[in-house]
Protein backbone atom coordinates (compact mmCIF):
# COMPACT_ATOMS: atom_id res chain seq x y z
CA UNK A 1 0.00 0.00 0.00
CA UNK A 2 2.81 2.31 0.74
CA UNK A 3 3.62 1.74 -3.11
CA UNK A 4 0.24 2.55 -4.25
CA UNK A 5 -0.08 5.48 -2.00
CA UNK A 6 3.58 6.80 -3.42
CA UNK A 7 2.05 5.83 -6.86
CA UNK A 8 -0.93 7.43 -6.39
CA UNK A 9 0.53 10.51 -5.03
CA UNK A 10 3.19 10.86 -8.15
CA UNK A 11 0.16 10.21 -10.62
CA UNK A 12 -1.63 13.16 -8.64
CA UNK A 13 1.85 15.13 -8.62
CA UNK A 14 1.85 14.27 -12.63
CA UNK A 15 -1.43 15.35 -13.30
CA UNK A 16 -1.12 18.55 -11.23
CA UNK A 17 2.53 19.07 -13.01
CA UNK A 18 0.28 18.29 -16.55
CA UNK A 19 -2.68 20.46 -15.38
CA UNK A 20 -0.29 23.58 -14.00
CA UNK A 21 1.75 22.76 -17.83
CA UNK A 22 -1.53 22.45 -19.51
CA UNK A 23 -2.66 26.09 -17.24
CA UNK A 24 0.83 27.70 -18.50
CA UNK A 25 0.62 26.93 -21.95
CA UNK A 26 -3.06 27.57 -22.51
CA UNK A 27 -2.14 31.33 -21.22
CA UNK A 28 1.37 31.23 -22.50
CA UNK A 29 -1.33 30.61 -25.87
CA UNK A 30 -3.33 33.43 -25.03
CA UNK A 31 -0.47 35.75 -24.85
CA UNK A 32 0.53 34.71 -28.16
CA UNK A 33 -2.67 35.21 -29.77
CA UNK A 34 -2.92 38.14 -28.12
CA UNK A 35 0.68 39.25 -29.13
CA UNK A 36 -0.11 37.83 -32.55
CA UNK A 37 -3.50 39.65 -33.13
CA UNK A 38 -1.36 42.98 -31.41
CA UNK A 39 1.27 42.06 -34.53
CA UNK A 40 -1.82 42.25 -37.28
CA UNK A 41 -3.06 45.33 -36.24
CA UNK A 42 0.64 46.77 -36.69
CA UNK A 43 0.53 44.86 -39.49
CA UNK A 44 -2.88 46.20 -40.75
CA UNK A 45 -1.09 50.08 -39.87
CA UNK A 46 2.04 49.62 -41.67
CA UNK A 47 0.44 47.99 -45.10
CA UNK A 48 -1.91 51.40 -45.23
CA UNK A 49 0.92 52.96 -44.10
CA UNK A 50 3.13 52.12 -46.42
CA UNK A 51 0.18 52.41 -49.51
CA UNK A 52 0.45 55.60 -48.47
CA UNK A 53 4.31 55.89 -48.64
CA UNK A 54 3.53 53.82 -52.06
CA UNK A 55 1.04 56.56 -53.22
CA UNK A 56 3.17 59.35 -51.79
CA UNK A 57 6.37 58.00 -53.89
CA UNK A 58 4.46 57.33 -57.32
CA UNK A 59 3.48 61.34 -56.92
CA UNK A 60 6.98 62.55 -56.06
CA UNK A 61 8.04 60.63 -58.89
CA UNK A 62 5.90 61.91 -61.54
CA UNK A 63 6.90 65.48 -59.69
CA UNK A 64 10.57 64.56 -60.66
CA UNK A 65 9.66 63.13 -63.83
CA UNK A 66 7.70 66.71 -64.77
CA UNK A 67 10.74 68.45 -63.29
CA UNK A 68 12.82 66.64 -65.32
CA UNK A 69 10.83 67.01 -68.44
CA UNK A 70 11.01 70.75 -67.71
CA UNK A 71 14.50 70.87 -67.50
CA UNK A 72 15.13 69.24 -70.31
CA UNK A 73 12.61 71.51 -72.37
CA UNK A 74 14.65 74.64 -70.70
CA UNK A 75 17.57 73.56 -72.10
CA UNK A 76 16.50 72.82 -75.40
CA UNK A 77 15.01 76.47 -75.12
CA UNK A 78 17.78 77.89 -73.89
CA UNK A 79 20.33 76.41 -76.70
CA UNK A 80 17.62 77.53 -79.51
CA UNK A 81 18.08 81.06 -77.47
CA UNK A 82 21.52 80.70 -77.66
CA UNK A 83 22.00 79.70 -81.22
CA UNK A 84 19.31 82.85 -82.32
CA UNK A 85 21.64 85.11 -80.17
CA UNK A 86 24.29 83.98 -82.07
CA UNK A 87 22.75 84.73 -85.61
CA UNK A 88 21.66 87.68 -84.37
CA UNK A 89 25.19 88.80 -83.64
CA UNK A 90 26.13 87.66 -86.81
CA UNK A 91 23.63 89.82 -88.38
CA UNK A 92 24.39 92.95 -86.57
CA UNK A 93 28.16 92.43 -87.27
CA UNK A 94 27.38 91.96 -91.04
CA UNK A 95 25.36 95.31 -90.96
CA UNK A 96 27.48 96.98 -89.24
CA UNK A 97 29.89 97.84 -91.94
CA UNK A 98 27.25 98.39 -94.11
CA UNK A 99 25.94 100.93 -91.36
CA UNK A 100 28.85 102.61 -91.06
CA UNK A 101 29.66 102.93 -95.14
CA UNK A 102 25.73 104.39 -95.16
CA UNK A 103 26.07 106.71 -92.05
CA UNK A 104 29.36 108.22 -93.54
CA UNK A 105 27.61 108.65 -97.04
CA UNK A 106 24.63 110.34 -95.06
CA UNK A 107 27.19 112.65 -93.44
CA UNK A 108 28.56 113.43 -96.97
CA UNK A 109 25.00 114.44 -98.30
CA UNK A 110 24.37 116.30 -95.01
CA UNK A 111 27.58 118.19 -96.18
CA UNK A 112 26.67 118.67 -99.31
CA UNK A 113 23.23 119.64 -98.75
CA UNK A 114 24.38 122.37 -96.37
CA UNK A 115 26.88 123.29 -98.49
CA UNK A 116 24.44 124.01 -101.55
CA UNK A 117 22.09 125.57 -98.93
CA UNK A 118 24.69 127.90 -97.98
CA UNK A 119 25.72 128.70 -101.88
CA UNK A 120 22.08 128.96 -103.01
CA UNK A 121 21.47 131.46 -100.20
CA UNK A 122 24.74 133.22 -101.28
CA UNK A 123 23.35 133.61 -104.82
CA UNK A 124 19.52 134.54 -103.32
CA UNK A 125 21.60 137.36 -101.84
CA UNK A 126 23.32 138.49 -105.06
CA UNK A 127 20.36 138.02 -107.29
CA UNK A 128 18.36 140.42 -104.76
CA UNK A 129 20.80 143.20 -104.89
CA UNK A 130 21.46 142.71 -108.54
CA UNK A 131 17.08 142.80 -108.75
CA UNK A 132 17.51 146.03 -106.54
CA UNK A 133 20.35 147.42 -109.23
CA UNK A 134 18.22 146.38 -111.70
CA UNK A 135 15.08 148.25 -110.73
CA UNK A 136 16.80 151.46 -109.14
CA UNK A 137 18.43 151.58 -112.94
CA UNK A 138 15.27 150.84 -114.85
CA UNK A 139 13.60 153.78 -112.78
CA UNK A 140 16.33 156.00 -113.29
CA UNK A 141 15.97 155.03 -116.93
CA UNK A 142 12.38 155.56 -117.29
CA UNK A 143 12.23 158.19 -114.86
CA UNK A 144 14.87 159.76 -117.60
CA UNK A 145 12.39 158.54 -120.58
CA UNK A 146 9.81 160.09 -118.95
CA UNK A 147 11.40 162.99 -118.20
CA UNK A 148 12.28 162.89 -122.11
CA UNK A 149 9.14 162.23 -123.24
CA UNK A 150 7.20 165.37 -120.90
CA UNK A 151 9.78 167.92 -122.67
CA UNK A 152 9.03 166.77 -125.55
CA UNK A 153 5.74 166.76 -125.81
CA UNK A 154 5.88 170.06 -123.91
CA UNK A 155 8.11 171.36 -126.82
CA UNK A 156 5.44 169.89 -129.43
CA UNK A 157 2.30 171.10 -127.81
CA UNK A 158 4.27 174.70 -127.65
CA UNK A 159 5.56 174.71 -131.29
CA UNK A 160 1.72 173.51 -132.30
CA UNK A 161 0.44 176.62 -130.40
Amino acid sequence: MAKVSEINKSLELRQAAHIHEEISLRSENQRLEKQLQERNEQLGKLQTENQQLNEELSTLRTKIDNEISFCEKWKETQAELSDYKRKTFDLLEQQKAWMATLNTEIKALFKERDDTKKELLEKEKTLKKLAEKHHKMMNTKTMKWTGKYWKLRKKMQLKSK
